[in-house]
């Protein structure tokens, strides 16, 4: 189970900047990542039994290139959070979303994460 936020093409308009975009954007993506893990981890709606839905919850910073499009570098940068067990996404859909946790924590840091990336590139002028 994969939720994620995917901000497509955001470098075509900002090449002028060079290798300090994506930089500078991989940075701040990497900590919002280990944000979203670590609320995640710590604001989960259910009671552990194994602790393994936990545990295996992951922040996720990186490039990607789009399939099909003949590009050898990504240029689709995902920041979000996963579960890792073949049940997480029952936990995520399941139960009328009681135990949901990915969804919701990406929902919450989303604007955060526009206005460091924001601030991001505003400090690179």
């Amino acid at each position: 189970m994969k939720l994620r936020l995917e901000i497509a093409d955001l470098l075509g308009g900002l090449l002028d900047y060079g290798t300090n975009v994506s930089e500078c954007l991989s940075d701040a993506g990497g900590a919002a990542a280990s944000s979203m893990e670590d609320y995640a981890k710590n604001n989960r709606p259910w009671t552990d039994r194994t602790g393994n839905a936990r545990r295996t919850m992951e922040g996720v910073c990186a490039w990607a290139v789009p399939s099909g499009s003949g590009r050898t570098s990504g240029n689709i940068l995902t920041v979000g959070v996963e579960g890792h067990m073949p049940y997480s996404v029952f936990l995520e859909l399941g139960y009328g979303q009681k135990y949901s946790i990915l969804a919701p924590t990406v929902h919450h840091f989303a604007p955060r994460i526009l206005l460091e990336f924001a601030a991001q590139m505003g400090g690179m002028g």
